[in-house]
């Protein structure tokens, strides 16, 4: 470990980048910092599209459009339909800002009802629905928390309990502490 001397302030090259990372996260404990912890800890993107499904999946079947003196109004038997599948796309939705944890049992009802909406709700608010509910429920399904933290803090090298504790390769367990050292095949075969 290289040591970094100052005046008076010796302290090792590590110590002092770990500092400036906590001096940074206390500046940006208010304001934009706030929000992007938010949105890392849990599936922001799944929950942002598969509410935006739910609204579209709402949309049709309730609203009346006036162009001058034309109405345009679709009103169909699939209104009760749509009102249940999108009320429960908006509540899976939230569920994945406000329950994280249950972000799988969430997202597989929102992949199912952004489905069935193809068949009962004008055609899954024709298709956009849908497709804005499937894409919502994969990314549930494939966000996992804390798997953005454990890509930023490891080293390049690989893991980092890998190298302080050992690797295992072909059977053989080798420890790296300190600098490299050769293993004989004696001392491999514990002969």
């Amino acid at each position: 470990m290289t040591t970094v001397v100052h005046g008076s302030d010796a302290r090792t090259a590590g110590e002092r980048v770990r500092d400036s990372r906590n001096s940074r996260d206390s500046h940006n404990s208010r304001g934009p910092g706030r929000f992007r912890e938010f949105r890392r800890g849990r599936p922001f993107w799944a929950g942002l599209f598969t509410t935006a499904s739910g609204l579209v999946v709402l949309f049709p079947p309730y609203a009346s459009l006036r162009f001058g003196d034309a109405m345009i109004s679709l009103n169909t038997m699939g209104g009760i339909s749509s009102l249940v599948i999108g009320v429960v796309l908006v509540s899976c939705g939230i569920s994945f800002w406000a329950r994280p944890e249950l972000r799988v049992v969430a997202g597989v009802v929102a992949l199912l009802l952004s489905l069935v909406a193809i068949v009962t709700s004008n055609l899954g608010s024709f298709m956009l629905g849908t497709l804005l509910g499937i894409i919502g429920a994969a990314l549930a399904l494939a966000w996992s928390p804390g798997a953005r933290r454990r890509g930023r803090d490891e080293p390049a090298g690989g893991s980092a309990s890998a190298q302080r504790t050992g690797i295992v390769a072909s059977g053989v367990a080798t420890v790296r502490s300190g600098p490299s050292r050769h293993v004989s095949a004696s001392d491999r075969t514990g002969a």
